[in-house]
């Protein structure tokens, strides 16, 4: 990794429960108006990378970087999760941004065609087996 001070944390990441179901959250103590022209901009982009970072006391640590970016907006969130967020972002293939309050700010939908089996994906493949 070229320039770890890139990959500090930036925010907390938590799982909640919605109707039962995990959910993957990003915590943003932002003002929440700054999330209001995302919701229907068209410009709108969203990315989510995964990287491992050493720690001399803890070890690898496996983070991502969530950004997110409009022509006027440029947000960015890094974050060392769990792996029950890891799991959940796979399977639910959304991330919620909440604030402290643990209120919903933002829900960005997660596209990937990588190598790793989304929830829709593993549901079509048990229908097939």
């Amino acid at each position: 990794m070229p320039d770890s001070e890139e990959f500090i944390p930036t925010h907390k990441s938590v799982v909640l429960h919605n109707k039962g179901e995990p959910v993957a959250c990003v915590i943003d103590d932002s003002d929440p108006s700054l999330y209001e022209s995302l919701e229907n901009n068209s410009s709108l982009q969203a990315t989510l990378t995964g990287f491992l970072n050493k720690d001399e006391e803890f070890g690898l640590l496996f983070g991502f970087q969530l950004k997110i970016k409009t022509d006027a907006v440029f947000l960015q969130y890094t974050a060392y999760p769990n792996e029950e967020f890891i799991d959940t972002v796979i399977f639910d293939e959304r991330i919620y941004i909440i604030s402290k309050k643990l209120e919903p700010i933002l829900t960005l939908k997660i596209g990937t065609d990588q190598f790793v089996m989304t929830k829709s994906e593993f549901d079509k493949f048990k229908k097939t087996v």
